[in-house]
Order: C-alpha cells, then structure tokens, then sequence
C-alpha cells in the first residue's frame, strides 16, 4: 500500500489578510455594501425557490399540513426578503453617503433568513 504525501505551500498572510478584510469593508465601503446586498439578497432568493420547487419538506414538517403551509411559508418570506434586499442594494446605490446606515442595517438583518433558508436545505443547492 502505497502512501501519497501531498505539502502545501505556506500561506501567504499578505493575502489572507486581505480576504477577511474585503469581507469585513463591506459594512464601512459603499461599493461594497452595495455588492453584498445584491449578491446576497439574489443568493437568498434563488436558494429559497429552489427549494420550493425542488425538494419536498422533510423530517417535522410532515407531521401536519399546518406545518408543511409554515415550510412553504417560510420560504416565500425568504424569498420576499431577498428581493427586498437586492432593491435595498439598489436603493443605496443611488445615494451611497445619506443611505449607506440604511444598507448596514438590512445587510445585517438579511442574517436571519439566511439561516432559515440554510436550516431549511440551502446546502443541499450545492449538492
């Protein structure tokens, strides 16, 4: 049995450091924060229709028809929200300095449908 030994390169950390910065200057840069919102508020809402259209609720929710309305319902807020926050992203980018608090304040609320969609079966879009 042969063993196959694979060595990384070191990391460079001129460059990881830059990525974890792009990430964090999306809440203080304007062209950034706009690009978040579009990008998340379009990936939320397409995850949330594929898995409305796609994959059939699973486990809890098949317990009562009640549930599996809030399973279909909770995808359809997402989706609205998504929308609502590819708009927002628009919205700031027609005055980025008056409405950029604004944009903060929906990117950081887009974080709770991102985790419903996510609890819901968004990695299984990946797949």
């Amino acid at each position: 049995m042969d063993c196959l030994s694979i060595q990384m390169p070191p990391a460079n950390p001129d460059t990881t450091a830059g990525d974890h910065q792009d990430m964090a200057d999306a809440a203080r840069d304007e062209t950034k924060l706009q690009r978040a919102l579009v990008g998340g508020g379009a990936a939320m809402s397409s995850a949330a229709l594929f898995i409305a259209l796609f994959r059939a609720p699973g486990g809890v929710f098949l317990r009562d028809k009640l549930l599996v309305d809030a399973y279909y319902a909770i995808l359809a807020v997402v989706f609205v929200f998504g929308a609502v926050e590819v708009a927002a992203g628009y919205w700031v980018a027609g005055d980025p300095r008056r409405r950029h608090g604004k944009g903060k304040v929906v990117m950081w609320a887009s974080v709770v449908p991102l985790v419903l969609v996510t609890a819901l079966g968004g990695f299984a879009v990946l797949r």
